[in-house]
């Protein structure tokens, strides 16, 4: 399995891998960083435990928000200075080569409005880390201890998307 795949290759893969919305998106201008990617950026940079270890002193029965704002801003800085492996980095570069964007695109989740501008292949992946890092900020995290009573959260896939 890869970290990256067109739009077209997603139709072959499962909706774990490339979102929901791949089949939809197969004539689209741009492709897909799997679910597999952001695990592999997670696992290499050891941060599952680090961010174990950084919300251990909250407690979801009796939330204290200031200290879930505070631990919020540091795991986002975490993952923003968490570095990519020189494959991905690679495997990124030329995707981006065999797509063409040109000018202006975005990088944005599956089903999700929250899009995150790039307009270049260097652009595109602190793009694709300001993405992970969103993840961590504070309305997201308190979402998903509203609904799950955890802050963790299973990987995801982005899709890089063209202009029209």
């Amino acid at each position: 399995m890869s970290v990256l795949c067109s739009f077209e290759e997603a139709l072959a893969l499962p909706a774990a891998l490339v979102g929901a919305e791949a089949p939809a998106l197969v004539k689209a201008r741009g492709f897909v960083f799997t679910s597999l990617g952001e695990e592999q950026f997670y696992l290499s940079n050891n941060l599952p435990e680090q961010l174990r270890e950084l919300f251990k002193p909250l407690n979801p029965r009796r939330l204290d928000e200031d200290l879930l704002e505070v631990l919020c801003k540091r795991a986002q800085k975490m993952v923003l200075e968490a570095v990519l492996l020189e494959d991905f980095v690679a495997f990124a570069y030329t995707a981006f080569k065999n797509v063409g964007l040109e000018g202006s695109f975005h990088l944005r989740r599956p089903l999700n409005k929250h899009l995150e501008p790039a307009s270049n292949r260097r652009e595109m992946l602190l793009a694709l880390k300001r993405l992970w890092a969103f993840d961590w900020g504070f309305e997201q995290v308190l979402e998903r201890l509203d609904a799950v009573g955890k802050v963790g959260l299973d990987a995801r896939a982005v899709y890089v998307l063209g202009a029209k």
